[in-house]
């Protein structure tokens, strides 16, 4: 659906045709200010921007690109209900502008970030998936930096409470085949990605 995003498209100046149909700009408008929400820390403008980066060395196509934008535009550090909310956000910012069919789409594409499971043959949600999770493979300084943003997000959370929560989903995410559903996701960043939960955990127990 559309063409390949282009890496002029970053946050200020997004611009996403879809078989034709122009994403209004105040679609984005509205997005940014969720972005820009003063409680988020890791799941922010910044995660955005190098979600889309990532997308555009996967090959996103503008589908992808828009379910991006959308698919954090609710957080509340609970998952799947903020998956979910974030959907029907983008219904609802979506509706009238583009055709049923995209909008179910960007829709289907926004939930499956909430458990990154992707089915053979799914190639656009393969794609999101591995943009969303790009940020695992980053070098060991900014994996951590990444961290102490999502620890941020979670004022309420005991320290022991974090560590056991955290060593929990590590240990779950480590127990996987592979982190990332595209071939040029893996050779990007399983290695590096795998590494970076491995020294985590290592340091949690």
């Amino acid at each position: 659906m559309g063409r390949p995003l282009g890496r002029h498209r970053l946050l200020g100046g997004a611009r996403v045709v879809i078989d034709g149909h122009e994403v209004p700009a105040s679609v984005f408008t509205s997005l940014r200010q969720r972005w820009a929400e003063p409680h988020r820390v890791y799941h922010s403008a910044s995660h955005l921007a190098d979600g889309l980066k990532a997308l555009d060395r996967l090959g996103g196509q503008p589908i992808e690109v828009l379910a991006f934008w959308g698919h954090d535009a609710v957080h509340t550090n609970t998952t799947p209900d903020d998956e979910r909310a974030s959907a029907v956000v983008m219904e609802d910012l979506l509706a009238g502008h583009l055709p049923l069919s995209v909008v179910e789409e960007v829709r289907r594409l926004i939930l499956l970030t909430a458990g990154h499971s992707v089915e053979p043959g799914d190639d656009a949600g393969a794609r999101l998936c591995d943009a969303d999770l790009s940020g695992l493979g980053a070098d060991w300084e900014q994996y951590a930096r990444n961290v102490q943003g999502i620890r941020a997000e979670l004022p309420d959370l005991s320290d022991e409470g974090w560590r056991e929560g955290r060593a929990k989903f590590l240990a779950g995410f480590l127990e996987r085949d592979r982190f990332y559903s595209t071939e040029r996701g893996r050779a990007l960043w399983e290695k590096q990605a795998r590494a970076n939960l491995t020294r985590e955990l290592e340091g949690l127990t």
